[in-house]
């Protein structure tokens, strides 16, 4: 029999088994809380916050686009029409000139005075134009509140001008507008005698109560620009850069990708470039801004698609009787390497120069820019710049051009000997390759130490490439006799007599003059050159010259009369060496060149080259002692027969 637990008749005393379930009460109570916030109310809550930042951000981008009028695609009509919709104040200072509207009071007509569409034309370049026109381009600038009862200046405000009527780099213009909710709104403009624009817009507080502002601006674009050309060598599309980073998206690239990035950053400035032009909006350095890259494909299939950059500073309260303002640069122009350097100094913003798509090279591409800015305007001709660039650089390479033409003059006296080991050990490739080592290694001959200058030539090349493509300095910019734009292709073409028959080349046949100048030399240089001893390496060095000369005529002429110049100063360099080393020089008498060539083409394959370089390698890596036999040569590997 088990023994009945005693009763507890005190009242103040708690039964232990009453203790036990209160205590499993607790801790149950505790689970069930910790786990009720940590599974439910924890991500309510971080839904209900992620909500309300969407819909925070979904607004001010709603304000953001409905003041650039991206909500609806606009019918396109001509640019006149347009213009004359409204009533407009004129600008101008010499370098552009447009008109500045009274409703909305966005940048939306502006051209360039000294730059036209065409050479000798009179049709000036037009960088913006309004909403409503084939391929509109617009800078729209003012405030977003997450206030919606709040009033703010948009597309459809009218402003009023106090004072000038005409804005100039002496005269600028103030507008205002007065919400009627206590808010008074000012711009100040202030052009400079370039291409800058300075906005400064203010806000005054006569409402009784604090608003919290933020200060925007934004470049769109509808379409693509008409000077769009769709190549890769060039960066054209938005462009930024933010914190001491450029970002770069190709017009394609925020078409197919459908772009929509934010970048929160300290410093920077943004906008869309093209390649010679560029629209761009700096703010004051050293604020909190959100920078913005978005694509907006067309809502109707007769509408164009829209690319937007716009910047959001940081938000401003502003106490009733207080006023607030900021400050916005615009850039509207060409893209001047030295004023856009001159504004990254006066505004303190980084690499503004980068807008110029400089490319990879950039440590050759600013020095060979500043050489041939400073030699295009002592002699007033970039042509003449051009061939003292390429002086200068021949002069820089001499030493290395120096021992590779060597390497070639030594190879070029030994050729008779070549031929002699050739005609005897034509029929057995193992000793004719052991006998060309030994006789490379005896006379001293590294038959690969022509090759570094060819190299450095290469980045030397594309640099100056982008250097013709990308700066407007090159545009339209003449040279001597039918070369008037050095930033394209030669005009005229052989096949044609370059103009003399009265008939158009089709534009794969469009070899100029230029570059059958440049042809010839590098026949020439290839003469004087030794025979290679590698039957494919052989034929392609004979077809080099016509094929180079066929790919770089659709190259800019500047670029042809780079590599014309070049060659020349290397033929005359290298003929004054092989003269000092007692190495005959034979230009049109080829034949015993002819005759090795031919017994190169016939005769077994050899790589002599490859078999030298392995035993240089060996002797850096492991060194060579002197006591030892030479290691013997390796013959050649026999070479696979195909099957039938």
């Amino acid at each position: 029999m088990t023994t009945p637990k005693p009763m507890i008749n005190n009242k103040d005393q708690m039964h232990p088994d009453d203790r036990r379930n209160l205590m499993i009460f607790l801790m149950l109570a505790l689970v069930i809380w910790f786990g009720f916030d940590h599974f439910i109310m924890k991500p309510r809550l971080e839904k209900m916050r992620a909500a309300q930042e969407v819909a925070m951000k979904a607004e001010q981008e709603r304000q953001v686009n409905l003041a650039a009028g991206v909500s609806v695609d606009s019918a396109v009509r001509s640019r006149e029409d347009v213009l004359a919709d409204v009533e407009r104040i004129r600008l101008h200072n010499g370098a552009i000139e447009g008109t500045l509207p009274l409703v909305g009071n966005r940048f939306d007509d502006i051209s360039l005075s000294r730059y036209f569409k065409t050479q000798g034309g009179s049709d000036k370049m037009v960088l913006l134009q309004p909403s409503g026109t084939k391929a509109s381009q617009y800078v729209e600038y003012g405030w977003l509140s997450s206030d919606q009862a709040l009033l703010l200046p948009g597309k459809d405000t009218r402003w009023r001008v106090e004072g000038s009527s005409e804005l100039t780099h002496k005269t600028p213009v103030t507008m205002v507008w007065d919400n009627g909710q206590g808010l008074r709104f000012k711009r100040v403009f202030k052009l400079s005698e370039d291409y800058m624009v300075n906005v400064t817009q203010s806000v005054a507080n006569e409402s009784g109560k604090p608003v919290s502002l933020f200060p925007y601006a934004l470049v769109g674009s509808y379409g693509l620009p008409e000077t769009y050309e769709g190549g890769r060598a060039v960066h054209e599309g938005p462009i930024g850069y933010i914190n001491g980073k450029l970002t770069e998206y190709p017009y394609r690239e925020m078409a197919k990708k459908k772009i929509q990035e934010d970048i929160h950053g300290q410093t920077g400035w943004i906008g869309i470039t093209q390649k010679y032009w560029l629209t761009s909006l700096i703010i004051d350095q050293n604020e909190a801004a959100k920078y913005r890259f978005s694509y907006t494909p067309a809502k109707t299939a007769e509408g164009q698609e829209h690319y937007q950059v716009d910047v959001m500073g940081a938000s401003r309260t502003v106490a009733n009787g207080q006023e607030a303002s900021a400050n916005l640069w615009v850039y509207a122009g060409a893209k001047e390497v030295k004023k856009l350097e001159a504004y990254s100094k006066a505004l303190k913003v980084s690499h503004f120069d980068l807008a110029v798509d400089f490319g990879l090279f950039y440590f050759l591409t600013r020095p060979f820019f500043e050489a041939l800015h400073f030699f295009g305007h002592l002699f007033h001709n970039f042509g003449v710049a051009i061939i003292c660039l390429t002086i200068m650089i021949r002069l820089l390479v001499f030493p290395l051009a120096n021992a590779s033409f060597r390497s070639f003059a030594k190879l070029k006296k030994i050729s008779p000997m070549m031929a002699e080991i050739r005609e005897r050990y034509s029929d057995n490739r193992e000793m004719l390759q052991q006998e060309l080592v030994k006789l490379y290694e005896r006379e001293k001959v590294n038959p690969m130490a022509g090759c570094l200058p060819i190299l450095i030539q290469i980045p030397i090349f594309f640099a100056l490439y982008k250097i013709l493509m990308v700066t407007i300095e090159m545009r339209h910019a003449p040279f001597f006799g039918w070369i008037q734009d050095l930033s394209v292709m030669d005009p005229t073409s052989v096949f044609n007599l370059f103009g003399l028959l009265p008939y158009d080349v089709p534009g794969p046949l469009m070899i100029g003059a230029w570059p059958c100048l440049m042809m010839l030399f590098m026949i020439l240089q290839k003469h004087m050159n030794p025979p290679p001893q590698d039957k494919m390496q052989a034929t392609m060095m004979n077809m080099m010259p016509y094929f180079l000369t066929y790919i770089m005529a659709s190259f800019p002429a500047g670029l042809v009369v780079y590599w014309t110049f070049s060659n020349a100063l290397s033929i005359v360099q290298q003929y004054i060496i092989m003269r000092s080393m007692n190495v005959p020089i034979h230009l049109f008498d080829r034949k015993k060149e002819k005759a090795m060539e031919k017994s190169v083409h016939n005769g077994p394959v050899v790589h002599p080259e490859l078999e030298l370089i392995e035993k240089k390698a060996e002797e850096v890596l492991f060194g060579h002692d002197e006591q030892e036999p030479a290691r013997p040569v390796s013959p050649p590997k026999p070479r696979k027969k195909k099957k039938k």
